[in-house]
């Protein structure tokens, strides 16, 4: 069953990041897909670096709980607007963990070859003390693979 750009987002945001279930990336993502967070804090390339950026979330932030504002796709491109809560339990975008809670504002963006990921961008706003924005498009292209 082919998916639509939507229902591929809400997949990978509802049952992949929240829930875990990393299986579905096989057939979500392309094996060559670029990662650009993932690679900006020196993942490994393709869907395996997609899978870590997912597993390293979800030990970093701890009682996540998403909610998803808008998403928007069309045959080749999908964005999502979602925010998250939880604890801050590992190290996470240059902070030491704080047992903190954490929250923050996110946009996704997948770039779609076939109807799968080819690309995966984000931007975010984390609300740390002083607050940490991070866009995986201001990465050194020496970082992306």
């Amino acid at each position: 069953m082919e998916r639509t750009a939507c229902e591929l987002m809400r997949t990978y945001l509802v049952d992949v990041a929240q829930k875990g279930e990393l299986g579905l990336l096989d057939d979500m993502a392309h094996e060559d897909m670029v990662d650009e967070a993932n690679a900006a804090f020196g993942g490994p390339p393709g869907r395996a670096g997609l899978r870590q950026h997912v597993v390293g979330f979800r030990r970093h932030i701890s009682d996540l709980s998403l909610e998803i504002q808008r998403i928007v796709g069309a045959d080749d491109a999908v964005m999502a607007w979602w925010s998250f809560t939880g604890t801050h339990v590992g190290p996470w975008l240059g902070r030491s963990p704080s047992g903190q809670p954490v929250s923050a504002t996110v946009f996704s963006f997948f770039e779609l070859r076939d109807a799968r990921i080819s690309r995966y961008r984000l931007w975010l706003c984390a609300e740390f003390p002083e607050p940490v924005i991070f866009d995986s498009s201001n990465v050194p292209p020496r970082s992306l693979r």
